[in-house]
């Protein structure tokens, strides 16, 4: 049932219906990323670094376009925004911006109205709500803290942000199944061209 609302058949909750979706495929992603062995590199964790950038600096100015609007459901979404972190995590690790700016793109959903920015959303926050554990990982193995800024961003206010975007989304999508079904539409598939980028 939706956060203090009425409640909401399984079928029409937001937050139900994006992780039945994307479930196997979350964990699918976790697996192919090898971001969590104490035998972490410094070059395996600058390539996630360096193909997460080409996802959020593609999708990021569409979610924009979509929620730094009037009457966006998510208002503090600029104080979201991760593609600056990216790139301070790999100057530290010595990536220049003009490496990453001839990086192959990689292929991504559409965004084409309020409900795939928040499947969008659903994603990056996601990952922000992991980051934390990639951190305590991250410690133990010769990368750098302070190129941790990307899997550690909002600190401890992760969980409380993470909450904020649950109740977002449930206040944006009510009861409303079509809107529900669109958003978990594009999640499931930004996950699997994730889960694509990082198979290769």
């Amino acid at each position: 049932m939706g956060d203090g609302a009425e409640p909401v058949p399984d079928t029409a909750d937001v937050m139900f219906v994006l992780r039945r979706r994307t479930a196997t495929a979350h964990t699918r992603l976790e697996s192919v990323l090898q971001l969590t062995g104490h035998d972490l590199s410094v070059s395996r964790y600058r390539d996630v670094l360096m193909r997460m950038h080409g996802f959020y600096d593609l999708l990021e100015p569409r979610l924009d376009a979509m929620l730094d609007v009037p009457g966006s459901p998510v208002p503090d979404w600029p104080s979201r925004r991760k593609t600056p972190l990216l790139r301070r995590d790999l100057a530290v690790l010595g990536v220049a911006e003009a490496t990453l700016a001839a990086l192959p793109r990689p292929k991504v959903p559409a965004v084409p109205d309020v409900a795939a920015a928040m499947g969008v959303l659903y994603v990056f926050e996601g990952a922000t709500l992991g980051g934390r554990f990639i951190v305590e990982q991250v410690a133990s193995t010769e990368v750098p803290a302070a190129a941790t800024a990307f899997f550690g961003s909002y600190g401890d206010e992760v969980g409380r942000r993470w909450s904020q975007l649950r109740h977002a989304l449930r206040a944006w999508s009510g009861a409303d199944e079509a809107r529900v079904a669109a958003c978990a539409d594009t999640a499931e598939a930004l996950f699997g061209a994730l889960e694509v980028e990082f198979s290769r």
